[in-house]
């Protein structure tokens, strides 16, 4: 398993993957409400299927941090995430989804280090 998290202001990500053999599925969450928005699942010769759940707009974080995934994973994966902040502003949204998707570059950078 890889733990990850980070904090800013009022906003705290938690990023913890678990390997299923050659696979991995990512959980990210945080907020006020952790839930489960969105899910985005692919393998590097496979297509990237993404499912929205309810109205959730997650899916600017999964499918992003899915592009990088693919390209350095060799296994399947599935990202699943939900991240809900009671009376959240624009800038806000824009900082959680950008620490969110380095959440994800950090998470690559790790797989990167256990392959050596």
């Amino acid at each position: 398993m890889i733990h990850l998290q980070k904090e800013s202001g009022r906003i705290r990500l938690v990023l913890d993957a678990y390997f299923m053999g050659e696979d991995i599925v990512v959980l990210i969450s945080g907020g006020d409400q952790p839930h489960l928005g969105t899910i985005t699942a692919g393998a590097r010769l496979e297509p990237i299927q993404t499912v929205q759940l309810q109205a959730h707009k997650e899916f600017y974080i999964t499918e992003e941090i899915a592009v990088c995934l693919r390209k350095e994973f060799a296994g399947n994966f599935a990202i699943c995430c939900g991240a809900h902040m009671d009376h959240v502003t624009k800038d806000e949204i824009r900082m959680l989804t950008d620490m969110a998707i380095q959440l994800g570059k950090e998470l690559i950078d790790q797989l990167k280090q256990k392959r050596l």
